[in-house]
């Protein structure tokens, strides 16, 4: 079996058992299958033992330029996210010019009923061919309408020896349980399978004015139980809210999509170019809920700000990632050009320590802000249980930022620890 047809089969069959067929929102059941979020994440992890694998959960990578921007970094996971449509550009070897407008096999929403594949565009467009725009085309060249649609060439080399790589896509077009759109909702999901929508974004093809959805085309959370019956790994990866600063989300939705699923991990706080949704965060925090950051280039890879995952991991494989993801055992970088590394990251339930491989501006962060500052190679702070004042309640969690003082610019995130 080939990894396409593997990759293919687990994720069909998760579907099938789960008995996803004609759904809406009163059909999931949300979160009963998985454990809670990971209130305290890295315990039991040997910082002596781990290896820090680089890679990004949201970064678009449309031919080998890209690619090799991604590896220029040092990642050892590549989790492509790209669209149109949203499926998983994996693995990297049999993506080609025109992939999906001729292998087109998984199910799209059309005039609001679900539709399994396969889809043969050449002959679907073909009636409406005559009613195509060529301003339009021009307009969007990167999605140009090319009719009849030929396969291309190979989009990329091999991978480097050792460079692991996932399935994953950005998610967009979904809807509010109502049926009305919801609006700047983007959604991915590193090691899963689920792939949805067309390739016509712009309706260049006018398959939209023909009442085939674009996108998700269904209840957001109908989608989120499709791309977690879709992951590779039961017990790895998952769902994250991608840049919410930049689309302005709504935050009662952002909970509500936080509380649905364990395995919606949490949100994108470093992305697009350095868009920062750290206000986002802390307030999700506050709320006591766990929450895990995830940091991002999305389109801007060329930037020094990129947005880094960097998984703490005891084996190098796309399982001990993917888990990684799932625990929270992985920290964020504002750069990720290895200018500074956290070696120890912890809570006893006391006390929050952290460490770093060369000086740093240490800060812990908390509901009530930055309660303690300290420079060098570690930070420690502890919570005061008696005192209501500066207990866990007043608290509610607890964060390590680490600035690099040597003039790199680098920044370093934890994942969150639950205090209450």
């Amino acid at each position: 079996m080939t990894r396409r047809e593997f990759v293919g089969s687990v994720a069909a069959g998760a579907l099938a058992s789960t008995g996803l067929g004609e759904a809406s929102p009163g059909s999931f059941s949300g979160a009963g299958a998985a454990s809670p979020r990971n209130r305290r994440p890295y315990s039991g992890l040997d910082w002596s033992k781990i290896a820090r694998v680089k890679t990004t959960s949201h970064g678009h990578c449309m031919n080998q330029w890209y690619l090799d921007q991604y590896l220029k970094r040092g990642f050892g996971l590549i989790t492509m996210s790209n669209y149109y449509p949203s499926a998983p550009w994996y693995p990297a070897s049999k993506m080609t010019k025109n992939y999906w407008r001729l292998h087109h096999s998984h199910p799209v929403m059309v005039n609001g009923r679900r539709v399994n594949g396969p889809f043969d565009w050449n002959r679907i467009v073909a009636p409406w061919r005559h009613t195509f725009s060529a301003e339009a085309a021009a307009k969007y060249k990167s999605w140009a309408a090319e009719y009849p649609f030929v396969e291309g060439e190979r989009i990329f080399k091999p991978l480097p020896p050792g460079v692991l790589e996932a399935p994953n896509a950005e998610h967009h077009s979904f809807l509010l349980e109502d049926g009305s759109p919801a609006k700047n909702v983007h959604i991915c999901s590193p090691g899963s399978a689920y792939a949805s929508g067309t390739f016509d974004a712009h309706d260049l093809c006018k398959t939209v004015s023909h009442g085939y959805s674009s996108g998700v085309g269904e209840y957001w959370g109908a989608a989120f139980e499709r791309m977690i019956a879709g992951l590779v790994y039961p017990d790895g990866g998952g769902v994250t809210i991608n840049h919410p600063s930049w689309t302005k989300l709504d935050r009662g939705l952002m909970l509500k999509m936080l509380d649905y699923d364990p395995r919606v991990l949490g949100i994108e706080v470093i992305e697009d170019s350095g868009h920062n949704s750290e206000v986002y965060w802390d307030w999700a925090l506050s709320t006591g809920r766990q929450c895990f950051g995830f940091f991002v280039p999305d389109w801007h890879v060329e930037n020094k700000v990129f947005g880094v995952n960097v998984l703490c991991v005891e084996e190098k494989t796309v399982h001990a990632c993917m888990k990684a993801y799932r625990e929270g055992n992985f920290y964020g970088a504002l750069n990720g050009l290895d200018e500074l590394a956290f070696t120890r990251i912890a809570f006893d339930g006391k006390t929050v320590t952290a460490a770093t491989d060369r000086p740093s501006r240490f800060e812990v962060v908390t509901a009530r802000g930055v309660v303690k500052e300290q420079r060098g190679t570690e930070v420690s702070w502890t919570v005061d249980r008696d005192a209501p004042w500066h207990g866990p309640g007043h608290h509610v969690f607890a964060r390590v930022k680490a600035y690099a003082i040597d003039g790199s610019d680098e920044v370093l995130f934890s994942q969150p620890f639950m205090l209450v």
